[in-house]
C-alpha cells in the first residue's frame, strides 16, 4: 500500500506540473508579446520636417533595451491648382517622393523610465509609389485630386508667392533629424497606465528652407487599457517649432496633437493595429496647410521572442493636401536585456 501511495503520489506530481507549465511560462510569453503602440511617424509634407509626436509605449521592463530600424516610403502630393483649368491663379503645387531612414534606441532604468534617441536621414529617393496610390484611391473610390493628369513620378515643389520652383531633385538630402526623448509613468492601476514624455528634436535641414531655430521640443501624455487581447491607446501633445518659416511661409508655432490607437492580439506572435491621428496645420498662409492634419494608419506586427516585425500603411483622410497620399513603414526591432 505505502508503494503504491508513492506511486500515486509520483502520478499526481507529473499531472500538476503538466497542467501548471502553460501557466509559468505566460509571463514569458506577456513579455515576448509586445505591448508598443505603432511605432510610427508622420510622413506628412510639413508635419515630418519638425518634431512629430508618435504614440509611445506605457508600460517598461527595467534595464531592457530596443534597437530598431526602419524604411518609411511615402508619396507627397498637394496643389491647390485646378485640375480642369490650369491656367487659374494657384499658391502651390507639390509633387515628390520621400524616404526615411531611421534607428531608434531606447532603454529603461526602472520600471518607471524610459530614456530614448533616434536619427533619421530624410531624403528624396525614388519610392515609385504613384501608380499604387492610384490604384488604391481608385479601389476605394477615393478623390484622385488632380493625379492622373500629371505625369508620374514627378520631383516638384512649386510655391508661387515666395517664388521658389525645385525640380528634378530625386535623391536629395532633405533633413538630418535627431530626437532625445524622456518618458516617465506617471500613473499605474489595474488595467490603466499613464506616462508622460518630455522630447526636443534637433532638425539639420540641407534641401527644403527653415528659417529660425533648428530645435523643436514637446511634451506628450499617453494613456492605455489593456483587457485580455485587447489594448488602447491614446495620445494628447503640444509641441513648439523653433523655425519661423517653412515652404517660404510663416509658421504656427505651437501645434496641439491628438491620437487614438486600438491593438488586438490574435495569436502571442500576430497583432492588429488601428491607428488615426490628428494635428493642428502647421503653416499659416498656405492654403491647406493651415488646416488640420489627419492621418489613418493600418498595421500588423509579427513577434517573435525579442524579435519585433511591423509593416504599416499610412493614409491621408478628410484634407489631402497636408499629410501623404500614401506612406509606409517598415520596421524591425529586437530587444535585449543590460545583463
Amino acid at each position: 500500500m505505502a508503494e503504491q501511495a508513492v506511486r500515486w503520489s509520483r502520478i499526481r506530481g507529473i499531472v500538476t506540473v503538466a497542467l501548471c507549465a502553460p501557466l509559468l511560462t505566460l509571463p514569458l510569453f506577456c513579455r515576448a508579446a509586445e505591448t508598443d503602440p505603432l511605432w510610427a511617424r508622420s510622413q506628412a509634407p510639413v508635419k515630418s520636417l519638425m518634431l512629430s509626436p508618435i504614440a509611445r509605449p506605457t508600460e517598461f521592463h527595467p534595464g531592457e533595451w530596443q534597437l530598431a530600424l526602419s524604411v518609411n516610403p511615402a508619396s507627397i502630393f498637394a496643389t491647390d491648382k485646378d485640375p480642369n483649368n490650369p491656367e487659374l491663379p494657384y499658391q502651390f503645387e507639390l509633387d515628390y517622393y520621400t524616404v526615411e531612414y531611421r534607428v531608434d534606441l531606447r532603454y529603461n532604468p526602472s520600471e518607471r523610465w524610459q530614456i530614448s534617441g533616434s536619427y533619421a536621414h530624410r531624403t528624396t529617393d525614388d519610392a515609385h509609389l504613384d501608380q499604387l496610390t492610384l490604384s488604391f484611391h481608385k479601389l476605394f473610390g477615393l478623390d484622385q485630386n488632380g493625379r492622373t493628369k500629371v505625369p508620374k513620378h514627378r520631383y516638384l515643389i512649386d510655391l508661387i508667392e515666395s517664388g521658389q520652383r525645385l525640380e528634378d531633385f530625386g535623391g536629395e538630402t532633405f533633413a538630418h533629424q535627431f530626437e532625445l526623448a524622456a518618458s516617465f509613468l506617471a500613473y499605474r492601476y489595474f488595467r490603466h497606465q499613464l506616462a508622460v514624455t518630455l522630447s526636443t528634436q534637433y532638425n539639420d535641414q540641407r534641401y527644403l528652407q527653415r528659417r529660425g531655430s533648428e530645435w523643436d521640443g514637446g511634451l506628450q501624455l499617453d494613456y492605455s487599457y489593456e483587457w485580455r487581447d485587447h489594448r488602447l491607446n491614446a495620445l494628447m501633445a503640444y509641441t513648439h517649432t523653433g523655425a519661423d518659416q517653412l515652404l517660404g511661409s510663416a509658421t504656427r508655432k505651437g501645434l496641439g496633437h491628438l491620437g487614438l490607437g486600438y491593438r488586438y492580439r490574435i495569436t502571442p506572435r500576430h497583432f492588429l493595429f488601428t491607428e488615426y491621428l490628428i494635428s493642428q496645420g502647421a503653416l499659416r498662409d498656405l492654403g491647406a496647410f493651415n488646416d488640420p492634419v489627419h492621418e489613418a494608419n493600418l498595421g500588423y506586427r509579427y513577434q517573435r521572442g525579442e524579435l519585433g516585425l511591423d509593416f504599416v500603411m499610412m493614409q491621408n483622410a478628410l484634407n489631402a493636401d497636408n499629410s501623404a497620399d500614401i506612406a509606409f513603414n517598415f520596421r524591425l526591432s529586437y530587444r535585449f536585456d543590460a545583463d
